[in-house]
């Protein structure tokens, strides 16, 4: 269908589209015609994807004078894919309505393992990149890769259209080029790039794209419930005790390929100190090296530094390796003989280097660029060999280059050395980490930079949080509920067993109370087996259960092995487990699905924050239940958590506990949400945790699930299974969708009588700058001026059921 909003047409893919679809679509038109940053909370499995899509795509096509680019950005390789199958429908549906759209080329941006087709280097997948270098270098003059060579010599350029990996890569056994490099080369004329978020929060992987965005750029940050945590990890560096030991070997490696040079090329040693001496700023020398950027990862040097000479005693390729010598040794010292937890501020620890050191502390910030520079001269091309001195360099470059010596400023970094890892507090495992502590600093240029960032996803609550965490303020912040026929999720807080004891969770260390308490555990235990063994009697098909971590989940199959309840569960449904092996997960998967296909039934058992509860859905029968055992909070003797949340309390004013309560939540929400995909389907949603029911966690849950709980939150085990019983049977009840025509579907008629079907004036504002659209309302009602009980959901045709799914 088609319809406008305000006077922008925008073609729908789907003959009925959703009230919650219709108001969301609605929100990001006048966001961007505003101006200003988005946060957009849209319940779990309601055609976010494609209501996003729409609008994009029809607003580009409406101010194709402006010419706007859209990065979408995602977090798995499974989820960009879905995205462009939507992208490809939806402009197949332009053409199918007939109407008139601009010439627009999506193009999918993904790492060299997803793309790469020549057979020696992709029969490889996690040695492509190292490969790939070795036959690209502009020094390698035999074996070289062909397909690199042909787009150097006659690239080819895209026509309009989508793009996905498998597009690209048919495209270049067609034409005989690189997909990678093509899709490189292709992205100054994009009109929307799809890629994971490194390619925005990374410092290093962002500079392949950030030169062709301008500042009208839409960036739309999909999922993005846990970019904090991809922000911090994306800044952050671990050093071990292993890679110190190979730092002094890389060093030495250095100086045999500098002594070979010196006897065999002196001239280039000599060439590369006359630019340096000249002036030459080093970050365009080092981008001027190769074209290949896997040399060595160097953090992004601020514009006025990069504009600078280097300074003399990095010039000289010797003097230079003499200056890593001594920090390489320093840090040496530091990993082998710590005996203690270490935390230190930039200043203090740089300032300590300085003194035994005896190096200039504003020269560090050079490292990283002029180690790429020399690896580049001395013509290595096995650079992965040389990543612990490269960790060395970046790490030197990240403190340097985001310290103060303000001691009334909070730093955004700290250096915390551990002797040993917090889980395993017996065994010596001495580390160094570089922690970043503000997950702004990623995102900080980006909001800066871009007029419209989108911020969406399915558990954004309390949407408060993420502005203060990433420091930005929205223009427009909501949170949408969901319009139901019929009640087809049941969301319910279980807090008691059947002995009406109060059933307590436990965090990953034996620090709980009840993980102590022998007698306490045993009832906690009991009530888990009472529960899912009813489960597996009433729900049909799949079961998907998750626990708080794998040292919990282990701790509980190993008292049900004992007591040989899983013998008896097995009965009922198959029993299937995630394991932290990718490979091992994959198969367990895929033989859930089968189990659940051929009418067995199976129950996966899983854990938050895991593989299966960020990226794996479990639509229709894969998943009518899903049960959430503890509620999964933030490891407690993390020390670089604790930093982090010091940081946040200090400078944000977040305090510990409402961190880890708004962490635990969103975990569990995204556990949860796993179950619903569409409005056609349905699942049971339990939250097995006293915990859940105080008010403090229950109010951080998504409005669309708050609105569905009401008064089950505090359930026995008993009581739970009465609920879930009840509920199935309901969901046996044959449903007519025609019922849903004009209250939870709309059609073309529908929207004809709301004035969708013409043009009309935009409102002159989208309410007041900076304030929140659900400001100030009931989380449940969502702040809506018109339509309290609507919300958002993807539209399916009426008695389609299906649609492709992905392991």
């Amino acid at each position: 269908m088609k319809f406008y909003i305000d006077e922008v047409l925008v073609v729908f893919p789907y003959e009925y589209i959703y009230p919650e679809q219709l108001d969301y679509i609605t929100e990001l038109k006048r966001g961007l015609d505003h101006g200003g940053h988005m946060v957009l909370e849209m319940p779990s499995g309601t055609g976010k994807t494609i209501s996003l899509l729409s609008i994009l795509v029809a607003y580009l096509n409406h101010h194709a004078e402006e010419k706007r680019k859209v990065v979408y950005c995602t977090r798995t390789v499974e989820e960009m894919v879905k995205t462009m199958e939507e992208m490809r429908k939806l402009m197949h549906h332009w053409e199918v309505e007939g109407a008139s759209l601009q010439p627009l080329r999506g193009i999918c941006l993904s790492a060299k393992k997803h793309l790469c087709i020549e057979p020696n280097i992709s029969q490889y997948p996690e040695e492509v990149d190292p490969r790939c270098r070795e036959v690209t270098v502009p020094w390698q003059r035999s074996n070289r890769c062909p397909f690199y060579d042909t787009i150097e010599e006659s690239p080819v350029d895209l026509p309009p259209g989508v793009y996905s990996t498998d597009d690209l890569k048919q495209l270049g056994h067609t034409h005989g080029v690189c997909p990678y490099y093509l899709v490189r080369r292709a992205l100054k004329a994009a009109d929307i790039i799809v890629h994971s978020y490194l390619y925005v929060v990374d410092p290093i992987v962002s500079e392949v794209t950030k030169e062709f965005l301008g500042e009208n750029t839409i960036l739309v940050m999909d999922e993005g419930h846990n970019v904090d945590d991809v922000c911090i990890e994306a800044m952050s560096l671990i050093y071990t005790k292993k890679d110190s030991f190979d730092a002094k070997d890389n060093l030495k490696a250095l100086g045999r390929e500098l002594d070979h040079m010196k006897a065999t090329n002196r001239q280039q040693l000599q060439d590369e100190y006359n630019r340096l001496v000249n002036g030459l700023a080093i970050a365009q020398m080092a981008r001027e090296a190769t074209d290949v950027r896997h040399i060595t990862q160097a953090p992004e040097v601020p514009a006025a530094l990069a504009e600078q000479a280097i300074p003399s005693s990095l010039r000289v390729a010797s003097h230079f390796l003499s200056f890593l010598q001594r920090l390489v040794d320093y840090t040496h010292r530091i990993v082998t003989r710590v005996s203690r937890t270490y935390v230190a501020d930039p200043l203090t620890f740089l300032s300590k280097v300085r003194e035994e050191c005896s190096l200039e502390v504003s020269h560090f910030r050079y490292l990283a660029e002029r180690l790429k520079v020399l690896l580049t001269t001395l013509q290595i091309t096995q650079t992965e060999k040389f990543r612990p001195i490269s960790l060395i360099a970046q790490m030197f470059t990240l403190l340097s280059t985001n310290y103060t010596d303000d001691r009334y400023e909070k730093p955004s970094f700290v250096v915390v050395c551990e002797a040993h890892d917090p889980a395993r507090p017996l065994v010596p495992d001495p580390v160094l980490r570089c922690v970043c502590v503000d997950a702004s600093l990623a995102l900080r240029n980006v909001f800066a930079k871009y007029r419209s960032v989108i911020l969406t996803s399915g558990t954004l609550s309390p949407l408060d949080i993420y502005p203060k965490i990433l420091g930005f303020t929205p223009s427009v912040s909501k949170s949408f509920q969901m319009t139901l026929s019929r009640k087809c999720i049941a969301p319910v807080i279980i807090t008691r067993s059947s002995e009406s004891m109060s059933i307590t969770s436990e965090e990953l260390t034996s620090s709980f109370k009840v993980r102590k308490d022998e007698a306490a555990q045993a009832i906690v235990t009991s009530a888990y087996e009472s529960l899912l063994f009813e489960l597996s009697r009433s729900v049909p098909d799949g079961i998907v259960c998750f626990f708080t971590g794998y040292q919990y989940m282990g701790e509980i199959l190993l008292q049900w092995h004992s007591s040989g309840f899983l013998q008896e569960l097995a009965k009922n449904k198959l029993i299937f487990v995630e394991t932290q092996g990718v490979e091992e997960t994959s198969v367990a998967l895929a033989n859930y699905r089968h189990a659940c296909d051929i009418g067995r039934g199976a129950i996966f058992m899983s854990i938050a924050r895991g593989k299966i509860a960020e990226g794996i859905d479990f639509d229709r029968h894969y998943g009518r239940s899903v049960v959430m055992f503890g509620v999964p909070f933030l490891p407690p003797n993390d020390e670089t958590l604790r930093q982090r949340m010091h940081w946040m309390e200090v400078c944000l004013g977040i305090s510990e506990s409402e961190f880890r309560n708004f962490d635990a939540m969103r975990q569990a929400s995204q556990c949860i949400g796993r179950v619903l995909r569409n409005k056609t389907d349905y699942g049971m949603m339990l939250l097995v945790d006293r915990r859940f029911g105080l008010n403090d966690k229950r109010k951080k849950l998504p409005a669309w699930i708050q609105q569905n709980l009401k008064e089950n939150t505090n359930l026995s085990v008993d009581a739970a299974i009465t609920v879930c019983r009840s509920f199935f049977r309901e969901m046996a009840q044959p449903w007519a969708h025609e019922k849903d025509l004009g209250t939870t579907l709309l059609s073309k008629k529908t929207l004809q009588k709301m004035g969708r079907m013409s043009p009309s004036e935009p409102p002159t504002a989208v309410g007041g700058e900076g304030t929140p659209s659900i400001a100030g309302s009931d989380p449940v009602s969502g702040g809506r001026d018109e339509r309290q009980d609507e919300v958002i959901t993807a539209v399916r045709e009426p008695g389609q059921h299906k649609r492709p799914r992905e392991c």
